[in-house]
């Protein structure tokens, strides 16, 4: 929400203050001879002005006429208040919140002035002075609600979550059934992971409400978190009995006897689940892959998946997907032969399975068999008689390992149709790069960098076409002020990759910074990495800073390393 926005919905809010603002009176102090909220009677008439300037939208001209009432009264609270409402309505933050805290000042007892501030500040993410102004409101009037509400809401915009959680205490106080003062305080016990205070907060929001399946799921969990297995089992496997369409409910019951190492209780149960007819397959096979991508993160889910999948083929022994998920699982975990092995059958039942057809190229990628990867690209597109962007994108890289640049190019470019379609950024990122790096190959470097400029098209963060895309334009001699922002970025993503070191310290080289450059590249050697380009580079600036000794030392290295390669 933009700023302007922002204050306008600020001024809609305080607008019902405005005339109590100006009335509400009591004195902070004997300052001048005039109540701090009075009015003489020769400054009334341009106060009344101002005030109908502002109903009518015209705020530059009422703070013409606010300013003119206090050049007469500099202490009056309420023309200060107009005036921090003026400013609002025309987004200057700054001036507003300066006559608020004037206003404030010289009525500190005003609650209106002192919402208007705690707003401001808020709105100028001032949180910890927001909340000063909640708390003084709090004080005043412990028996309002709202203004717990905003001191709340201050704290946690401020990250003081204790602070929050005892402010929706006290709203719970005075009104025990506030569904959002309830729902606040679970998720702050939750975040604070004081699960038994969760629980008792869940609990009594189910017998107000009766409950409902996400709350009886929510309870479950917070069961278990808190070292109450069998209550939360108990939960679970009511669920799924009462509603076994309740996926939820499954998935927890499953992650609970996993957890506990039970896989005899698993086994169990997922034979229940997947016996129930009314749960379509595809919804029982998403489920195992939902399971093995907690495998990426959780190696104690390794053997409960490799169940689910055996357990599926079990009972649909004719449909091809399962013998895919099984493949995909042994590809995991490198058993890449009894992998083939299912992505073959489950060809063999479907041909046109293109999915099972980029499964078994992935699996002779992750082998590093290129020539292989090849083939079940082709004959994946024989079979199916159509392409996809992970193919093309597999194609592609394997021509480029097997040096084919002009095929790979060829391949990739072809690939760029499939953008128009719903795909993985990640994949369209993998495709450009590899085009890129085989342009780069063939030296037609303008090619190479209108292929890394769209891979920034789609990743901006993406450190080695930052740091390619540098090095080409280095190379050139052009752009060279761009390129070092991005050879910057890319050393800042990987501060030790000695590759990205050289082309930042190449650049400082190019632009004439000769110690910084000696400076970058010999950190890149640090790591003693076997890139002889480094070692040129270091040889090149050595030579033009006088020292012919150390130049010939790194050329020589850089010889040496090229004569292994």
């Amino acid at each position: 929400m933009n700023e302007l926005i922002r204050f306008s919905l600020l001024l809609v809010f305080l607008a019902g203050f405005i005339l109590a603002g100006c009335t509400a009176s009591v004195p902070a102090g004997k300052r001048s001879g005039v109540p701090p909220d009075s009015l003489a009677e020769a400054s009334r008439e341009l106060f009344v002005q101002g005030a109908l300037s502002a109903v009518e939208g015209d705020y530059a001209k009422a703070i013409t006429q606010y300013r003119k009432v206090l050049v007469a009264e500099p202490e009056n609270a309420a023309v200060h208040f107009s005036l921090s409402k003026a400013f609002v309505a025309v987004t200057e933050p700054d001036s507003a919140k300066y006559h608020a805290e004037k206003a404030v000042l010289y009525n500190p007892s005003n609650r209106f002035y002192r919402q208007l501030l705690a707003g401001i500040y808020f709105d100028m993410k001032n949180f910890r002075e927001a909340a000063l102004q909640f708390e003084q409101l709090t004080d005043s009037e412990p028996s309002d609600t709202r203004n717990f509400f905003y001191l709340a809401h201050a704290y946690l915009a401020d990250e003081r979550y204790e602070e929050a959680l005892n402010s929706f205490a006290r709203i719970l106080q005075l009104d025990p059934s506030n569904e959002s003062a309830q729902v606040q305080s679970l998720w702050l016990e939750l975040k604070l992971k004081r699960y038994g205070e969760a629980i008792l907060s869940l609990e009594g929001m189910m017998e107000q409400s009766g409950g409902n399946d996400k709350m009886q799921l929510t309870l479950g969990e917070l069961y278990f978190q808190s070292g109450k297995t069998d209550k939360a089992l108990e939960i679970f496997r009511k669920m799924v009995n009462e509603k076994p369409l309740f996926i939820p409910a499954w998935v927890a019951l499953f992650e609970t006897h996993i957890e506990q190492g039970k896989p005899e209780l698993f086994l169990k149960e997922l034979r229940r689940f997947y016996a129930i007819d009314d749960i379509d397959f595809p919804l029982k096979t998403e489920l195992a892959k939902l399971f093995m991508l907690r495998v990426e993160k959780d190696d104690s889910y390794s053997e409960p998946v490799s169940i689910m999948v055996e357990e599926l083929v079990a009972f649909y022994p004719e449909e091809a997907s399962v013998y895919v998920l099984r493949g995909m699982a042994l590809r995991v975990q490198k058993q890449f032969r009894k992998a083939g092995e299912d992505f073959q059958k489950a060809l063999e039942i479907d041909p046109q399975n293109i999915f099972a057809w980029e499964e078994f190229a992935s699996a002779y990628m992750s082998q590093n068999q290129y020539h292989q990867v090849v083939y079940t690209v082709s004959q994946a597109k024989k079979s199916t008689g159509r392409s996809s962007l992970r193919l093309e994108v597999f194609e592609g890289y394997a021509q480029f390992r097997l040096q084919a640049y002009r095929r790979s190019a060829e391949v990739l470019e072809n690939a760029l149709a499939y953008e128009k379609h719903e795909s993985p950024a990640w994949l369209l990122v993998q495709a450009y790069i590899t085009r890129a790096m085989a342009y780069d190959r063939l030296r037609e470097q303008l090619k190479s960098i209108s292929a890394y400029r769209d891979v920034l098209r789609i990743d901006p963060e993406n450190a080695l076409a930052l740091n390619n895309l540098a090095y080409l334009y280095a190379e050139r001699g052009e752009s060279l002020d761009e390129a070092m922002e991005y050879a910057a970025k890319a050393v800042d993503a990987e501060p030790d990759n000695p590759v990205f070191l050289d082309t930042l310290g190449w650049l400082y080289y190019k632009t004439g910074n000769y110690q910084k450059a000696r400076e970058i590249i010999e950190k890149a050697l640090a790591g003693k990495p076997d890139e002889p380009e480094i070692y040129e580079h270091l040889a090149e600036i050595y030579s033009t800073l006088g020292d012919e000794v150390k130049a010939k030392e790194y050329m020589e290295k850089a010889r040496e390393l090229r004569s292994e390669e």
